[in-house]
């Protein structure tokens, strides 16, 4: 019997080592990234997708955890080397910290490495850690979600989102006292590209200082309602694309005094 279960496993080892790396990392992406540093161990073709794999899902770390601290940190450093483009990188922090140095390290290699969706979640205490800059300088990233982190704006004052998808609200509060200029560019096409069908329904601008709005909607349909609510130092608003009605118009121009220039396509 034992030589009999021995001649199976070398028959799975074959199999295993005959996949394409692509189905590797695709079989891979399913289960944790402990698990699979684990599976790595199986053959040298398990060792190969392991250290290429794009996806990465660490799950939750508890406090005091230096070992996967360091761990993530040679992992992430093996990425950039070998130029491995990133797809997905997960982490949740069972703990705050004053200060997640190591995280930034972390989010500035993955972005280096185009990273594509980042998943982080942090247990706040009522204190939002703030992410790194370098946030806004990935340009392949398309999903980012967040939990006991915050972003705050880079000292250009300019917020600027274009060609997204999936989202149906967007919404910035008088908590970005520098941020003077908005500007959102909605995708054209969403269909033809293969994306799922979406329409931006609903935005929401309250900054006290903005000074430059400008909505450019060419979605497959307008974009059902626009709040402009304290931007009382906005000269210059251009919206595409919009439902309005009069009503709004009388009181969109009753509250923006410092209007210079109004653009309605």
């Amino acid at each position: 019997m034992e030589g009999n279960n021995d001649s199976v496993d070398v028959t799975g080892d074959n199999r295993i080592s005959k996949l394409p790396k692509p189905i590797l990392h695709h079989i891979l992406s399913f289960i944790s990234s402990n698990d699979a540093a684990r599976m790595s161990t199986v053959s040298k073709v398990c060792a190969s997708a392991w250290n290429s794999l794009p996806y990465l899902n660490f799950g939750y770390i508890h406090y005091g955890s230096q070992h996967m601290h360091d761990v993530i940190d040679q992992i992430l450093a093996n990425r950039k080397k070998n130029n491995i483009p990133m797809q997905n990188f997960s982490l949740w922090l069972g703990y705050y910290h004053p200060r997640l140095s190591f995280v930034d390290n972390w989010i500035k290699i993955l972005v280096a490495c185009n990273i594509k969706q980042l998943n982080l979640r942090e247990k706040p205490d009522n204190v939002y850690y703030s992410l790194p800059e370098t946030i806004f300088s990935a340009k392949s990233l398309t999903v980012l979600s967040l939990e006991g982190f915050k972003i705050e704006l880079p000292a250009d004052e300019h917020l600027s989102l274009r060609y997204f998808n999936g989202l149906t609200s967007f919404q910035v509060g008088e908590t970005l006292p520098k941020l003077k200029k908005v500007n959102l560019v909605n995708l054209a096409n969403q269909e033809n590209l293969g994306y799922d069908h979406s329409v931006l329904q609903l935005i929401d601008i309250a900054a006290i200082n903005v000074e430059d709005l400008s909505i450019n909607n060419h979605s497959h349909g307008n974009i059902n309602a626009v709040r402009v609510t304290d931007c009382k130092t906005l000269k210059s608003f251009y919206l595409n694309c919009v439902d309005i009605t009069d009503n709004w118009l009388e009181e969109l121009f009753y509250s923006l005094q410092n209007l210079e220039k109004f653009d309605l396509t």
